[in-house]
């Protein structure tokens, strides 16, 4: 008989998980993912040049994006522990990348709290894709993770990020002034949604590999 090699999701629990909604999907990032989100974010991923990250990784030549990508992609791997973790969703339309939805947690198992990010590749934008991938986020934390809180920012101009949360039900919770992505000074609007608040519509949602997580982040309410 050969020896049984363990399946990759058994080393790393995130990579079981499995986000679907009718053509949408949402799997964490892995290796094979990334010459793929390298591609569409060729040119830079912000429209008409405004700013929407802390972190300046979309500038620059292909190699450099890629190279940003990959590096970012492997550190959340690398910076992961129970109490303050980041997982990285491939976000997938009829089977192509059009982005990815960040999620991350601070004392999850007490705190009950997640914020999120995204992007999406220039001409998957203004097609309602980043509601849509939000929602299955807050749907799947609230129903198989117990998430209450969930958090998220914006800055001024960026007016698509904005209308996202609010299609969702979040509220403002405050501001703060932060230095972007070049070097200027801007104010980030920080938006908040109590789970106890929203109303769930996704009736298509299908998650795989949740109690593999629940287990790996220690949750056991």
């Amino acid at each position: 008989m050969g020896t049984r090699h363990m399946d990759i999701s058994e080393i790393w629990p995130p990579f079981a998980l499995h986000l679907r909604s009718h053509d949408m999907e949402l799997s964490p990032v892995k290796d094979a993912d990334i010459p793929e989100l390298a591609q569409i974010a060729r040119g830079g991923v912000r429209r008409d040049g405004i700013e929407a990250f802390l972190v300046n990784w979309d500038s620059g030549t292909d190699e450099q994006v890629a190279r940003s990508l990959a590096q970012y992609h492997w550190s959340t791997r690398a910076n992961f522990t129970i109490d303050e973790w980041t997982i990285e969703f491939t976000v997938r339309v009829n089977g192509r990348a059009i982005g990815v939805q960040g999620v991350n947690g601070h004392r999850f198992p007490l705190t009950k709290t997640v914020s999120t990010a995204s992007w999406l590749a220039l001409p998957e934008q203004d097609r309602g894709y980043g509601t849509r991938m939000r929602r299955m986020i807050i749907e799947t934390f609230t129903s198989y993770f117990g998430a209450s809180r969930f958090d998220t920012a914006y800055f001024d101009g960026n007016d698509a990020s904005r209308r996202v949360s609010e299609k969702l039900g979040y509220s403002p919770n405050g501001d703060r002034s932060v230095v972007g992505q070049n070097g200027t000074a801007l104010t980030e609007h920080h938006m908040v949604l109590r789970s106890k608040d929203y109303v769930r519509t996704d009736n298509d949602l299908q998650v795989t590999g949740a109690d593999a997580f629940r287990t790996f982040l220690t949750i056991t309410t």
